[in-house]
């Protein structure tokens, strides 16, 4: 397991202040975090605004100022002292309210940078310099890497992020049969993706990997960062267990289908004018052409559906006939395809419900928010046979990710809806719906059903969950939030928004930089001697990692880094 970062020992963010806006998890942890360093927090959130914020000032409101915005944003921002800030950190929910108060304290403080949680980072990357945004991250996308590992017995320390592209840096352990197992730490990245970047012989210390180091042997560990697809794949690999790496189809997107029967206006419409024209037509001929009951029921409902009507001498009634044979043409069709569609549905949502319930050697995902979904398609770029259970009829989410995966609705508590995923041939659950006991009945009803199945749970409060899952034998508990709490305080509290990681006495940097002059190869070589390594780079958008990333760099291009501390410094200051 990896250290705790450096900012749990306290004391070097004395005399700085840092301004948080949005009372959430994330921000309970990241404050947190700023606070164990001896930093001054001012919380701006409204601590009434949901159970989230409650939590979250019931936890941090001894230990900081909390100041409910109001309707005046600017007003609460210079209440907390932003001119004098370090950083603002706006870890709002809502991605819309945290632009608005970046643009309120850009007016206000237009010197103080900002760190931003967004679900959507490369779009606020194009307005980043008009706001001094340091950093934008997504909790969903920094997390997800660390769940999909999890399914492999794997251990993600950290995931940064390079255009639109996450790279991850996982710990893998070299096993028998590992396809790490006798290759040089340098050949790694051109034979499977990934870069080894730290080194550990069974029970010794890491060390940083360099071209000297001498092949991998079994029970040694490494640290390895790259592309996500790149590094998930290995890690998947690097598992024991075979994995069938053909994903399941689910051909039609169901949850499309339902949607558009979620929006029953035309439905409506249709179905109230059919009834008064059926209505209209009864009257008429009861009425005005003195027909019985019976035969002007027959003769109304025969108009309404496209028949002729009967002859009149009535020119107000032969109007209406015209009108009532147009109608009895349109409205029938617009409800005949409602009906179909609705058939059509719940067709597929059976055939969706098979293709789960055959499959097997598969990760079953409970839970399809924004890091559900995140993990839905992480598995899916892997070629991982996943299927999901969505509680929620209305999820955002359900149709993009029902074009890959099989999505079966219903409660993932259920046994019933487990064994209609194939739960008991199944590799891994994993459960990130939003609630704690949710997730952990999920997994403890897995266990139920398939006593070795590898679990993995999210958690939102550590305490407890991490308690309740040692007593049921949950493999992995992971919290999103404190995962991309080291993100989001590294971006706050340097300003090349270095990111920490720590091995066991090994003290690494991750460094994202853009380089403002071209970088040789043999100078690169250099550093990489010294255990600098490049990740991954991107140019004109298109991000290489491994053996593509090892080329010069040319300025203008974006690079991620990584070495210990000290070379990963120089470096950076050499660039300067």
């Amino acid at each position: 397991m990896a250290a705790a970062p450096p900012w749990h020992d306290g004391g070097v963010l004395t005399g700085r202040r840092f301004v948080v806006a949005g009372l959430t998890h994330l921000a309970d942890r990241v404050v947190q975090g700023l606070q164990a360093e001896g930093a001054e927090v001012v919380v701006v959130g409204d601590p009434e605004a949901d159970d989230a914020a409650r939590e979250a000032a019931d936890r941090i409101g001894d230990t900081c100022r909390i100041i409910d915005p109001g309707y005046d944003r600017e007003a609460a921002l210079r209440t907390a002292g932003l001119d004098g800030a370090a950083a603002l950190l706006l870890l709002a929910d809502d991605d819309l309210e945290s632009l608005r108060t970046a643009a309120a304290a850009h007016a206000i403080a237009p010197h103080v940078p900002v760190v931003l949680r967004t679900f959507q980072p490369d779009l606020v990357d194009e307005v980043a310099a008009e706001l001094n945004i340091r950093r934008a991250f997504s909790v969903a996308a920094l997390a997800a890497p660390s769940f999909v590992a999890a399914a492999f017995g794997e251990e993600v320390v950290q995931t940064l992020r390079l255009g639109d592209e996450e790279v991850p840096i996982c710990i893998l352990d070299v096993h028998d049969g590992s396809p790490l197992a006798g290759r040089r730490p340098g050949s790694v990245g051109a034979d499977l993706g990934g870069v080894v970047i730290a080194v550990a012989a069974p029970a010794g210390p890491w060390r940083p990997a360099t071209a000297a180091e001498g092949p991998l042997g079994v029970g040694d560990r490494v640290l390895l960062g790259g592309r996500l697809v790149d590094v998930l794949d290995l890690a998947r690999r690097n598992d024991e267990a075979e994995w069938d790496a053909a994903p399941p189809r689910a051909g039609a997107s169901v949850g499309a289908t339902l949607r558009r029967l979620a929006r029953p206006t035309l439905l409506r419409v249709a179905a109230v004018l059919f009834a008064l024209s059926v209505l209209a037509n009864f009257a008429v001929r009861r009425g005005l052409e003195h027909e019985g009951t019976l035969d002007a029921v027959r003769t109304a409902v025969g108009i309404s559906v496209g028949n002729l009507p009967p002859q009149t001498d009535r020119r107000a009634v032969k109007i209406l006939d015209l009108l009532a044979i147009v109608s009895g043409v349109v409205l029938p069709w617009i409800l005949l395809s409602y009906i179909t569609a609705i058939v059509l549905a719940e067709r597929l949502e059976l055939r969706m419900a098979r293709r789960a319930r055959r499959m097997r050697d598969h990760v079953v995902l409970v839970g399809l928010g924004r890091v559900g979904y995140r993990v839905a398609r992480t598995l899916a770029d892997l070629g991982i046979p996943a299927a999901v259970i969505e509680e929620e009829p209305d999820s955002h989410f359900v149709d993009a990710v029902a074009a890959e995966l099989p999505v079966v609705r219903g409660d993932g508590q259920l046994r019933e809806n487990l064994v209609r995923c194939g739960i008991e041939r199944a590799r891994c659950i994993i459960a990130c719906t939003n609630n704690d006991l949710a997730n952990l009945a999920a997994c403890r009803e897995a266990r139920r059903l398939h006593p070795e199945i590898r679990t993995v749970l999210r958690a939102f409060d550590e305490t407890v969950s991490g308690r309740l899952a040692t007593a049921f034998r949950i493999d992995a508990t992971i919290s999103s939030a404190t995962v991309a709490s080291r993100a989001f305080i590294g971006a706050a509290i340097d300003e090349f928004a270095m990111r920490p990681v720590e091995l066991d006495g090994l003290s690494l940097l991750a460094y994202r930089f853009t380089p403002d002059r071209p970088v040789d190869e043999t100078t690169l070589a250099d550093w990489r001697s010294r255990g600098l390594q490049v990740l991954a780079v991107e140019h004109d958008g298109t991000v290489s990692a491994g053996a593509a990333a090892t080329g010069p760099l040319i300025a203008g291009d974006e690079a991620v880094v990584i070495g210990p501390a000290t070379v990963v410094r120089s470096f950076a200051a050499e660039l300067e």
